[in-house]
């Protein structure tokens, strides 16, 4: 073996022991995720009911997953320009090029809410475009045509990341209306009685419920989340992770 042979041996050895220890090892996935939103994703950022409930879903099929906050406007763009594997919280119809979405394994019942001495009354989505309106953020993309009509005309209207400070905006009268899950602001007013002060409020049911999935890059990926999702019902883990942050 002559010398530029040793040579070219060597550098195809450290460059192979390089591109090989930047592979993620298949039993470990990185998921983007958004901001907190209790109960479904908590302060800490790391659990919650949407999190413990893809946790265990995924640990069903022995892998492990680390989570990515951020910002919901920006998701689909850290799940295409990271180093990421997938993306939570996306609608089961999301159309976006190389993607796998799961079978939903999350459900929001979003809802419209008012304090009760403001005499509002929604009987329909168009009814709130006489109102002032803090939504989730891409509220308008998620709530279908009608509601992002609404948002267009609406006297004003506005979406916030922080869901916290959505809803102390309504408890301070700062907006009318907000929309929101139904989960997210009975969390809230629950571990804020204090702040709320017993003020009553109206919640109105404008929306259907609404599945979440998860958009994995690789096709294996979803097919292996969908058989965990499968695997937590039957054994009774989804529903006792459900009990834990709703009763």
């Amino acid at each position: 073996m002559n010398y530029l042979t040793i040579i070219l041996f060597i550098l195809f050895s450290i460059t192979s022991t390089t591109t090989f220890s930047n592979d993620k090892s298949p039993s470990e996935l990185e998921l983007v995720t958004g901001l907190a939103k209790p109960p479904f994703i908590l302060e800490n950022l790391s659990s919650g009911l949407q999190l413990d409930l893809i946790t265990e879903i995924l640990a069903s099929q022995n892998i492990d997953v680390s989570y990515i906050p951020m910002p919901l406007g920006r998701n689909i763009t850290g799940f295409q320009r990271g180093n990421v594997d997938g993306v939570i919280t996306i609608p089961p119809n999301y159309k976006y090029p190389s993607m796998y979405i799961s079978e939903p394994y999350i459900y929001y019942q979003n809802v419209a809410v008012s304090l009760s001495d403001s005499h509002i009354q929604l009987k329909n989505i168009k009814d709130l475009s006489s109102y002032s309106i803090i939504a989730f953020q891409n509220a308008k993309k998620f709530l279908g045509e009608e509601f992002a009509n609404v948002a267009a005309y609406s006297i004003d209207y506005r979406e916030l990341a922080n869901q916290k400070q959505q809803i102390e905006m309504l408890f301070s009268r700062r907006v009318e209306v907000i929309v929101l899950d139904i989960n997210i602001f009975k969390y809230f007013v629950r571990d804020n009685i204090s702040k709320v002060g017993g003020m009553p409020f109206e919640v109105h049911y404008l929306f259907p419920e609404r599945g979440y999935s998860v958009g994995f890059k690789k096709e294996a990926h979803m097919k292996l989340f969908n058989a965990g999702l499968e695997t937590i019902k039957a054994n009774g883990t989804y529903q006792m992770i459900q009990d834990n942050y709703l009763l």
